[in-house]
């Protein structure tokens, strides 16, 4: 059964990604006992790159011939997420001793968000009007 996003659909998506991810960059400033960087830059920064490495991972796999649909899909973003925690971290708090020295757990943690984020992401977008369509 052919079926794919919607514009509306694809904002859902993003937007619920982008209010998991500022609010863990809220999270992460009380851990770490700062007030930068502000939450929605950090929440639009992973976004971005997640959405980025979601794409071109999606692309890479599809060139294999392995979709969304099969089991592989999945556990292959493993790695993925850990890029894109480690980088966000790195690029947001580096010279935050508090985060930084337990980066290892942070990034753990972010990779289990990133997987419970789409998962109300794609409920978001298959529930609400207008997110995908199915022939």
């Amino acid at each position: 059964m052919p079926m794919g996003p919607t514009v509306a659909g694809v904002a859902y998506f993003v937007g619920v990604k982008f209010a998991g991810y500022s609010a863990a960059g809220a999270l992460l400033n009380r851990a770490a006992g700062v007030h930068r960087p502000n939450p929605l830059g950090f929440g639009l920064a992973r976004t971005g790159i997640g959405v980025a490495a979601g794409i071109s991972y999606a692309f890479a796999l599809g060139r294999m011939l392995v979709t969304s649909g099969e089991i592989w899909f999945y556990p292959g973003l493993i790695p993925v997420r850990i890029l894109e925690w480690l980088l966000v971290l790195w690029l947001f708090y580096q010279t935050a001793p508090a985060i930084w020295q337990k980066r290892m757990r942070y990034v753990t943690v972010g990779t289990v968000w990133s997987y419970a984020l789409d998962l109300v992401a794609v409920i978001a977008a298959f529930a609400l009007p207008g997110g995908f369509w199915i022939c």
